[in-house]
């Protein structure tokens, strides 16, 4: 029987998340044929285990150390056999149908429409804003400087997210998250899934944006849906909640996508800033405001931004990222 959806779900440290996953996949995937692939980057809570015991029918691919999202996403797109692919995160629950609708959606207009999205929403009902559009000048200087504590109301920041606009209807979305993003196969296949020099971070931005250089266009789906505990994939374990990385990895893609004068530029934005946010925050810590240790973690993280030194490592050798994976593939 053919297949219509490869699912990848990268898995670090999320057992319990991953479980309840995979569990809503069964009335999820409504009446399209899936495989459901799970690559764990190295975990060390049971995941695999889990995996392995509970949900025999997953395609697991157990990797020794953690390679990153992008690289740990490469590898199943490798092996993936079906017409689209859907990335999701394991800190997702889907509704009842969603993947479905989703291939219905496509399916419908197969030369018009490249990839689609669900509406995500948090544990309370509420809607996430994670579908952005890709970033420009103004929207960076707005959201990522003292700009945005300026100006907390400014246009831009909003047009960022996309806060003006419903997701009650179907519209065309510039960045859908990895989160749940479904692409058809053959346009990975020209295009490539994602680039590891985005290891963690923005690596789907990177994605969605030689999607639409290259013509192909996203859609977000308001009749599929999935529930999103965002963060808990494992991104709020990292220094600072990752928010240094995504920084150098917003860095990484304007040198990409807007040359390096334009990343040099941006660099030096960000440089003032953090002069600007520990001059500040000196001046909270004399008046009591903060404390000096607080003082210490900011300009530690804003001295590694400044550096462009990323937390996350790769496999030290690139012989142990060679035999990082070893596979387990039952259906």
């Amino acid at each position: 029987m053919s297949i219509d959806v490869s699912l990848i779900i990268v898995n670090w440290n999320t057992n319990t998340l991953l479980r309840r996953c995979l569990h809503s996949l069964s009335a999820g995937l409504g009446g399209v044929a899936a495989e459901i692939i799970v690559v764990d980057n190295g975990s060390t809570d049971g995941s695999t285990t889990m995996v392995r015991e509970e949900f025999p029918h997953v395609r697991l691919m157990s990797n020794r150390t953690n390679v990153g999202f992008a690289s740990a996403n490469n590898q199943a797109f490798r092996h993936a056999a079906g017409r689209y692919v859907l990335l999701l995160n394991p800190d997702t629950e889907v509704s009842p149908g969603a993947v479905e609708r989703l291939v219905q959606f496509l399916d419908a207009e197969p030369a018009a429409r490249a990839g689609a999205t669900a509406v995500l929403r948090n544990p309370d009902g509420t809607v996430q804003h994670y579908h952005k559009r890709l970033p420009r000048w103004r929207y960076v200087l707005f959201v990522e400087t003292v700009l945005r504590n300026l100006f907390p109301r400014n246009p831009w920041a909003r047009a960022l997210y996309m806060l003006d606009g419903t997701q009650e209807a179907v519209m065309e979305i510039e960045q859908p998250p990895a989160a749940c993003l479904m692409v058809r196969r053959s346009v990975l296949e020209r295009t490539g899934l994602f680039d590891e020099r985005f290891p963690i971070f923005y690596n789907d931005v990177d994605l969605c944006r030689r999607l639409k250089d290259a013509g192909h266009r996203l859609y977000l789906v308001p009749q599929a849906e999935v529930l999103h505990h965002g963060g808990a994939g494992g991104v709020m374990r990292l220094p600072d909640a990752g928010s240094t990385d995504s920084l150098i990895g917003l860095l990484r893609y304007y040198r990409k996508h807007e040359g390096p004068a334009a990343a040099v530029l941006l660099w030096l934005v960000l440089t003032i800033n953090t002069i600007l946010v520990l001059v500040g925050g000196a001046v909270k810590v004399a008046i009591g405001r903060r404390s000096p240790a607080w003082w210490r973690t900011e300009a530690g993280k804003r001295m590694r931004l400044a550096l462009v030194r990323e937390s996350f490592r790769h496999p030290v050798d690139e012989e142990a990222h060679a035999s990082a994976c070893v596979m387990a593939c039952r259906r």
